[in-house]
């Protein structure tokens, strides 16, 4: 009779543990169901909210510590350039083409075959082509100190799988990473539409994944040293304030993707930057760019200000500027 009832109770605990494990599984499946209900909602229904992580963007990425430390060396041995500015308008180059004294350059062959870039520039100089790896280019002027400066490129091949990486950075950057991992750079990601400012392993969601035959467009703002994007024409708002340095337009790529870049030879796709006339130069020129007037820093993002109606950006705080100890 005695083992008769131990049975029974054994069977009871057995029951009543199997119950709560089910329980606790439903529970856990029920919680992570309204956490990604969360995570879907529409890039149109985030415009007030505060950088709400979406599903498809993994912001937290894994980093090789040996990559880290060399490209910290890198930069050890050739740091950064964060003081000293150059006034492109007195550049006889620039004095002489305008804006078509900005161009992407390649880089000379290092000793290092690991530190080369993938990228290499096509008969026009404007079309970019990237092979297999990792890496980036720079154009050989800086940025205008102008109130406001932007530029386009137009995606003319992109797998899905692979990712391409538009913004700024200082000079020099380790050619062989691609923009917003290393000190004093900032980009947007393609794959993952997340921004990355001076850090590889997290970046904020920011727009949409940017797609082969896209255009995306990098605006900077000198005075406040904010930096924006846009895509097919629509800001995407601030990405961040305080990116105070002289800065180069970069573009790198991780896996192969060609790219057409347009600094203001031709008609920009986001309209505010043709009225404002933010061509780092005249299409063609003999004398420096003109004095552009009033204070764009605040026109450009005063929801009030009748350029508002141009803009149609989606309003996120931005990221704060990137910390010099980043490496």
């Amino acid at each position: 009779m005695a083992a008769g009832t131990e049975g029974f109770y054994a069977i009871i605990i057995v029951c009543l543990v199997a119950f709560l494990s089910l329980s606790a599984c439903l529970g856990l499946r029920i919680l992570r169901r309204i956490k990604s209900k969360g995570g879907q909602e529409p890039l149109s229904t985030l415009a007030h909210n505060d950088w709400q992580p979406l599903r498809s963007v993994a912001v937290d990425r894994v980093v090789d510590d040996q990559i880290l430390q060399a490209v910290y060396k890198w930069q050890t041995k050739y740091p950064p350039n964060t003081t000293h500015y150059i006034d492109v308008t007195k550049q006889p180059e620039v004095m002489d083409k305008g804006v078509l004294a900005w161009r992407f350059i390649e880089t000379a062959t290092t000793v290092d075959s690991e530190e080369e870039s993938n990228a290499a520039v096509m008969d026009d100089p404007s079309s970019i082509v990237f092979c297999q790896g990792q890496g980036s280019i720079m154009t050989n002027l800086p940025v205008p100190m102008q109130e406001f400066s932007y530029w386009e490129v137009k995606v003319l091949q992109l797998n899905d799988q692979d990712t391409l990486a538009i913004g700024f950075a200082t000079k020099p950057y380790p050619r062989w990473r691609v923009p917003g991992w290393h000190r004093h750079s900032i980009a947007y990601h393609s794959n993952s539409g997340t921004v990355f400012a001076s850090d590889p392993s997290f970046g904020r969601p920011y727009g949409p994944a940017i797609k082969e035959g896209d255009v995306v467009g990098v605006g900077y703002l000198c005075h406040s040293g904010t930096v924006f994007f846009t895509r097919n024409g629509q800001n995407l708002g601030k990405a961040s304030i305080g990116f105070k340095y002289p800065v180069y337009p970069v573009i790198g790529s991780i896996g192969p993707c060609n790219v057409s870049v347009n600094f203001g030879h031709e008609d920009f796709l986001f309209g505010a930057a043709n009225q404002r006339e933010a061509a780092f130069a005249p299409r063609r020129s003999s004398a420096p760019p003109p004095a552009y007037g009033g204070h764009t820093d605040d026109a450009l993002f005063d929801s009030e200000h009748s350029v508002a109606q141009h803009l149609n950006y989606i309003d996120r705080p931005p990221l704060n500027p990137p910390p010099p100890s980043y490496s």
